[in-house]
């Protein structure tokens, strides 16, 4: 069914009740109340508090139980103390979500602490949804809801705005109202412990009053559920982000380079970049990235990045280059056609070159011509036009002869109006227009650069790769007995040998080592190798060996293999007193001229679990610290633009008379990366440093494995990471009862066009049948949705039909988990002409064993009172009918998925784990 989202009652009231309302001078349900009526609500406002017969010219009830009827949303604004109280009387009144304003709650101590935790458990039990505490309130500008104690009202528009930050809502506000700038809705979370982050972007990511949304935020508790919720509305709107905190973690100590280069700021990036949101590191950068994005008009993909820039002035225009090269945008080259209409339009001393200068001779009618050619041009994705006013021209006509050319482009267009008084006429028109402008040329790059890196993250919103590389053969069974033998000996960490053999399981090449214990030992393991050898202290207590002088590369005969083990060993014992010395590793030692050293690693964060980092590699790493990060799982095209974000891509390619190395060796090497960190969740940290990469391969010279408290082995879904993989493990055939076999699978982001036919073929009473309202198609927003799902919260099987010239899907069977974490609610349908041949029952049935194996106890339907085929569906297998709430022509099926004694362990879990949280 496409019912409204459950919280859209809570942030789209048309009722809200006040607790606390009040005249009394400062207090905090005056404020409120006064915003609630100043606003012009739209809806019915019910004032509440014993102490008042009438507040504002409205009827002021004792209780909430005095109420006419049910509130959609309950306001507190009363003492910490009421409010767990105030909770039964909502459940008391039929009100189904409460918004608490108050203070004096986790942030004041054990007392607030105890408060909180009751009115959480008391909502939990009445299912109210707890919107705060401790939060400014909610705006929702079209139907004149201020739910605040805000100094200023919000204007309508199309942003939304979603903070953790009271403070950052009230100044944005105060600053947004002056400029014009408008929001669909403003959410201040405060502690957010009930209705989350990702609760509010679901509503959000489907509100037709939305078109773009800015997040403050300051900490992520849930990495996945989070990074799922961005993704999914990134999907089908823009998102901005500003996280705080980007400098906090740079000191926290760790045992590897890759621990050493990877800090939380990093990973955040990181995490955003994969999931298709734009992050912005300026408070007011915020706004500027919603209102280039809330136009609408995006470049085309592939690159989407390429800047024209048109100016008449030199001085801004290299300005505005020098900002290309410092961001992810890079200068358009012009076309021989666009350049020939150049010759003919500017004045001589006009450069025809990108920038496109038209100098200050330059009346408004050159400008549009130029302006003109140059929006006409293929070879860009955007033009930026800077103005900066002269004697002979000002903004104002210049604005009324752009305006035109750009509203009729499909392309982005920016404006920087330069300058004070002249320069905010032409800005005037540009912004009653809808039209982004910039107050720079370097503002006005970053705004393209907002829309460029918003088409270009729909490519990382379409990567979901499995857990493991097909085309790999790994041995992880080996890999965990290696880790069980050092971890029964007590140790946190392999040494190298047994480094380069959990590597060597996953089918990473490494250097052939072995341990001398003594220097003769040492001498006729060298000989066996073949000289010229490495050697190398192991030692306990040592992490890195060059420290120490722990490293001697190119030995060149048994004199000097004897030498070097007695060197090596006075070193450890002069240098690191507390190691405890095993004896000298005997590397082969691998030459090749060609090679370039890079590290490749693991480390863990504390919100988003495994990053994989790479970059520059060597003794110098942590002086250059040139690593990009990226989460697993990875694919091909994740490795590539991994690799990509560092300086050494470009030692890669043809450098200094070197050829270029062996880039899909080196992608196979990161993709065995990822595949250890799915398979092994106590890897803490790995290091691969140097791996020494040529035109002929890639090789391991050193390894070192540090271990954590996670388990051997993943959990069925991956938990350990911030991404779930792709499930291909859950694909499976399946016979039909006329012969036909179609292929079950998790629905991919590929499948979206194959979706788009599907419904297509669907007769209307089918349409009908599914959704519950009369549609013909589906938006474009719902077909993203619906094909770009995380496999976490959400789980669709398709039937494939593989047996014509492409395949087409002939059943999709879906369900969403609930708010409560316990049940799922579910939806099927069957194209017409594969009825009755028993789809779906094999669709139901993968789709119920996942929701079991998911840990569900519920799996919840809403069926159409006549739609006798679905109904039977249901009762064959073991669903429980009853009339729907609100609906007499729907009946809602249910069915246990684990048992009493299975469902209420689950539950327990659960609860367990959400205290923790």
């Amino acid at each position: 069914m496409l019912f409204p989202h459950y919280l859209r009652a809570a942030l789209v009231p048309r009722s809200v009740a006040l607790v606390g309302a009040s005249k009394r001078s400062g207090a905090l349900g005056t404020y409120v109340l006064g915003n609630l009526i100043g606003g012009g609500f739209k809806g019915e406002i019910y004032p509440v508090n014993p102490k008042y017969k009438e507040l504002a010219g409205r009827r002021c009830h004792s209780r909430l139980t005095d109420l006419p009827r049910a509130p959609d949303l309950v306001v507190v604004a009363t003492p910490a103390q009421f409010v767990p109280e105030l909770i039964d009387d909502c459940a008391a009144c039929g009100a189904r979500a409460a918004l608490v304003l108050s203070s004096g709650f986790a942030e004041a101590g054990a007392a607030g602490r105890h408060l909180h935790e009751e009115a959480l458990v008391r909502a939990r039990a009445h299912g109210i949804r707890l919107l705060g505490p401790n939060c400014l309130g909610i705006m929702r500008p079209e139907i004149g809801l201020n739910a605040t104690y805000a100094r200023a009202p919000a204007r309508p528009g199309s942003v939304a705005l979603v903070s953790q930050s009271s403070a950052v809502v009230a100044a944005l506000l105060d600053f947004a109202g002056p400029a014009g700038f408008g929001f669909s809705s403003v959410i201040s979370t405060g502690a957010g412990t009930d209705v989350e982050f990702s609760e509010v972007l679901d509503f959000l990511a489907l509100d037709g009053a939305t078109r773009s949304i800015i997040l403050y935020v300051e900490g992520v508790q849930d990495a996945r559920t989070f990074l799922s919720s961005v993704r999914a509305a990134a999907s089908v709107k823009p998102v901005v982000v500003l996280k705080v905190g980007r400098h906090l973690a740079g000191s926290k100590a760790a045992m590897s380079h890759s621990g050493a280069l990877v800090g939380d700021d990093t990973v955040f990036d990181a995490a955003l970049r994969r999931a298709g949101a734009i992050r912005v590191r300026a408070y007011f950068d915020m706004l500027s990235a919603a209102e280039a994005l809330a136009e609408g008009r995006l470049p085309r993909p592939d690159p989407g990045n390429r800047l024209a820039i048109i100016t008449n002035g030199d001085g801004p225009g290299v300005l505005a280059a020098d900002a290309v090269v410092d961001s992810e945008v890079v200068l358009a080259g012009l076309s021989p056609e666009t350049m020939a209409g150049l010759e003919k339009v500017l004045l001589p001393s006009g450069s025809r070159h990108n920038p496109v200068d038209v100098t200050r001779q330059a009346d408004a009618e050159r400008y549009a011509k130029t302006f003109e050619l140059v929006l006409a041009d293929p070879g860009n994705d955007g033009v930026l036009v800077l103005f900066t006013p002269t004697i002979a021209l000002g903004a104002e006509e210049t604005a009324r002869a752009l305006l035109p050319l750009a509203l009729a482009s499909d392309k982005p267009v920016i404006t920087a109006w330069l300058g004070g008084e002249d320069a905010r006429l032409g800005r005037a028109i540009f912004d009653g227009a809808g039209q982004p402008t910039a107050s720079s040329p370097e503002r006005g790059v970053e705004a393209f650069s907002y829309v460029s890196r918003f088409v270009r993250g729909r490519q990382m919103r379409l990567q979901v790769p499995p857990p493991q590389v097909a085309d790999f053969e790994t041995e992880a069974q080996e890999a965990r007995r290696i880790i069980e033998r050092a971890s029964g000996a007590g140790r946190a960490a392999l040494d190298e040998r047994e480094s380069k053999a959990l590597l060597a399981a996953f089918g990473i090449d490494t250097a052939r080592t072995r341990l001398a214990a003594t220097a003769e030992e040492a001498v006729a393991l060298a000989e066996e190798i073949g000289f010229p050898v490495a050697l190398k202290v192991s030692a306990t207590g040592v992490i890195h060996k060059s420290d120490i002088g722990g490293v001697i590369l190119s030995v060149m005969n048994a004199s000097e293999v004897a030498h070097g083990f007695g060197a090596i060993r006075a070193r450890c014992a002069e240098r690191a007193p507390s190691a405890k010395f095993h004896g000298v590793l005997v590397q082969q030692m691998i030459v090749r001229p060609n090679g370039r050293e890079l590290l490749v690693g693991l480390a863990h964060d504390a919100t988003f679990g495994p990053v994989i980092s790479f970059g520059t590699g060597g003794i110098a790493v942590e002086v250059l610290r040139d690593a990009a990060v990226a989460l697993p799982p990875l694919n091909r095209f994740l490795a590539r633009d991994l690799i990509s974000r560092t300086r050494a891509a470009k030692m890669l390619e043809d450098f200094s008379g070197k050829p270029a190395v062996d880039i899909e060796v080196l992608i196979d090497v990161l993709l065995k990366v990822s595949d250890l960190a799915c398979e092994l969740p106590c890897v803490q940290e790995l290091d691969i440093n140097p791996l020494l990469v040529d035109e002929r391969g890639a090789v391991a010279l050193d390894a070192r494995v540090v271990l954590g408290d996670g388990p051997l082995a993943p959990d069925a879904t991956y938990s350990h990471l911030a991404i779930h993989p792709y499930p291909k493990a859950l694909a499976r055939t399946h016979r039909l009862r006329g012969d036909e076999t179609v292929l079950l699978r998790p629905i991919r982001p590929e499948d979206a066009q194959a979706e788009r036919r599907f419904v297509s073929r669907l007769s209307p009473q089918t349409m009908y049948n599914r959704f519950h309202v009369p549609l013909r198609e589906l938006t474009t927003e719902r077909l993203v949705r619906f094909t770009q799902i995380d496999y976490d919260r959400e789980m669709a099987f398709v039937a494939i039909d593989a047996t014509g010239e492409q395949e087409e899907i002939r059943g999709v069977a879906r369900y969403t988990r609930m708010p409560d974490g316990f049940s799922c609610e579910f939806g099927i349908v069957i194209e017409d002409a594969w009825q009755a041949r028993g789809l779906g029952h094999a669709l139901m049935t993968a789709l119920e064993e996942t929701a079991r194996s998911r840990g569900l106890t519920e799996i919840i339907g809403y069926v159409l009172k006549d739609n006798d085929s679905m109904g039977k569906l249901m009762r064959g297998r073991g669903y429980v009918a009853m009339s729907a709430p609100d609906d007499e022509g729907v009946r809602r099926y249910v069915k246990r998925l684990l048992g009493g004694a299975a469902a209420g362990a689950v539950r327990a879990l659960r609860g367990h784990a959400t205290e923790r949280a």
